[in-house]
């Protein structure tokens, strides 16, 4: 049998959560598969290997809109598709094809800020449209079970229709013990001997300006640990180092911008003392996830999918609470037995989210649908 997949979140290169997740399967499917074929369909050819049994479709870079709903459905009928599979919500609506979604949060349909921003016709297209994707496939993908919450409840799926499966973890994040490595990535971004790190965006949702506060309250008890915020400074990241250097913290934060694939994030991760994941709403939270696949303590919010990532690996708090924020990173800093040992129990608990294990569970779904559904 043929399956389709809609694999434009990898064709620029894999760098987002849903694109990682999708080399994965895709690796997965190129490894273990020998009685299917796999279609990637996307607007240019991919930048990864592909297996035997695994080829590229190009189809020309269109209007999203008509790309999804006239171009994608023409091309999987002539490439004879028996399933297909969209990383994201968006599949072809009047495509006889049968069709899996997934869907890895309603973020813009929940948070506040993003909700607002939105104005009422992105509300109504997330409404509409992506509720009438998920209606129509026969089955849809999540990445947590508040993930799932989230579509029964704002979109009336019902619940058997709806999969778990977290998110993989690269194989790339694990303890970095290489000195010259550790020396190379230190000397690249600035970092000071001891300090804490995130590693993400700066959007509102991240909350990264309680971090900041809660540093500032915390920088004269750990004179020597800074703070280190590592992700792209667009907008939202100048937003913060405006309010870094309001707050008179300048000396005492450093910005590396954007961290890619090539900059070895898991030496970075490898060499904080602590991890700070403040954000206040997730998915799935891969971060932290990382962060503790590194051998790294981590401190993280207690709201939306990140405990369910998390688990008693790491501790949890509130993140708007910037008193408890300040309790947790301390009792940590100041405690190097304790943060050891949230360190070893991070480390057993990554092991669990390997993309080997994850994309084998999203493969043997989508190939059980395949051989019982169609």
């Amino acid at each position: 049998m043929r399956l389709g997949v809609d694999a434009r979140e990898i064709q620029d290169g894999v760098v987002t959560g849903i694109g990682r997740s999708l080399a994965n399967f895709i690796a997965y499917f190129g490894a273990h598969d020998a009685s299917h074929e796999l279609a990637l369909f996307a607007e240019k050819k991919l930048p990864i290997p592909l297996g035997p049994r695994c080829r590229e479709v190009v189809i020309p870079a269109w209007p999203t809109f008509l790309w999804d709903q006239w171009r994608l459905p023409l091309r999987l009928k002539g490439e004879r598709i028996d399933l297909f599979y969209s990383p994201y919500y968006k599949l072809p609506l009047f495509s006889p094809i049968p069709a899996v979604g997934q869907v890895l949060d309603l973020m813009y349909l929940v948070f506040p800020p993003y909700v607002q921003a939105l104005g009422p016709l992105g509300r109504l297209y997330y409404a509409t449209v992506g509720r009438a994707c998920a209606l129509k496939a026969i089955a849809v993908v999540t990445d947590s079970d508040h993930a799932r919450g989230d579509i029964i409840r704002l979109w009336g799926i019902r619940p058997e229709k709806i999969t778990v499966i977290p998110l993989g973890l690269a194989d790339r994040y694990r303890p970095v013990t290489d000195k010259e490595v550790l020396a190379a990535v230190r000397q690249r971004f600035g970092l000071p001997d001891r300090y804490l790190l995130y590693l993400g965006n700066f959007k509102p949702h991240k909350n990264v300006v309680s971090l900041v506060r809660a540093f500032a309250g915390l920088r004269k008890a750990f004179e020597g640990c800074k703070l280190v915020l590592a992700g792209p400074l667009d907008a939202h990241g100048q937003a913060i180092q405006a309010q870094v250097e309001a707050a008179g913290l300048a000396g005492d934060v450093v910005f590396t911008g954007a961290i890619r694939e090539e900059d070895q994030p898991e030496a970075l991760l490898s060499m904080a003392e602590l991890f700070v994941f403040p954000s206040l709403y997730e998915g799935f939270g891969i971060p932290p996830l990382e962060a503790m696949a590194c051998g790294v303590a981590v401190v993280a919010s207690n709201r939306t999918a990140i405990p369910e990532v998390v688990g008693d690996a790491g501790l949890s708090v509130d993140p708007l609470d910037i008193r408890a924020l300040e309790e947790a990173i301390a009792s940590l800093l100041g405690d190097e037995p304790l943060r050891k040992r949230y360190a070893l129990k991070g480390l057993k608990r990554a092991e669990g989210f390997r993309a080997e294990q994850t994309a084998g569970r999203l493969y043997k779904h989508i190939i059980e649908i395949m051989e019982t559904k169609l």
